[in-house]
């Protein structure tokens, strides 16, 4: 089994025992200031959707249709192989083994030139069943935006909803974005 099957496995236990990978539903109004620049997206995707609703508001919101993908839920485990207008994907790369980032940095890219992160730069609060911290690759916030510069033209870090965490949108700013 390699190390992101085990991870899975693993958060695939924790969402079975407990309402977990909520934490988007605290950043929508964050991501709505956001995309409110942006052309209303007609597709919106959650990339480790986790047992929120975010994508679900949104999509009522922008008139959209929503999808969700998330392997450690077995009913969003299969993903969508569709485009979409925007990505967002919060609370998920710090639970991506470091030698699968790049992997799904691109996956996500592949999606959609338009994605909104909020990843933690801290340690979990939670510890697997397997007893290791559920954020399994801690980085500052620069590491981050490298990381994501590598895969996407645009890159700008946002305000984020905490200190520990930093918010980075795949988009021009509002004053530089094409009409």
């Amino acid at each position: 089994m390699s190390r992101s099957e085990d991870l899975i496995s693993e958060y695939r236990k924790v969402h079975a025992g407990k309402v977990y990978g909520q934490t988007s539903e605290l950043l929508t109004g964050y991501i709505l200031r956001q995309v409110a620049f942006l052309p209303p997206p007609r597709r919106i995707f959650d990339y480790g959707c986790g047992q929120a609703r975010t994508v679900d508001w949104l999509a009522k919101i922008f008139d959209a249709k929503a999808y969700r993908y998330d392997p450690g839920l077995p009913d969003h485990a299969e993903r969508p192989e569709v485009t979409a207008d925007l990505v967002i994907c919060t609370d998920v790369m710090e639970h991506i083994p470091l030698e699968d980032v790049d992997r799904v940095l691109a996956e996500i890219r592949s999606i959609s030139p338009h994605a909104f992160f909020n990843i933690s730069c801290v340690k979990a609060a939670e510890i697997l069943p397997n007893g290791e911290n559920a954020h399994c690759t801690v980085r500052p916030a620069r590491w981050w935006a490298t990381r994501l510069g590598a895969h996407f033209d645009i890159v700008r870090k946002t305000r984020s909803f905490t200190p520990n965490s930093v918010s980075l949108v795949t988009w021009p700013r509002p004053e530089t974005a094409e009409a």
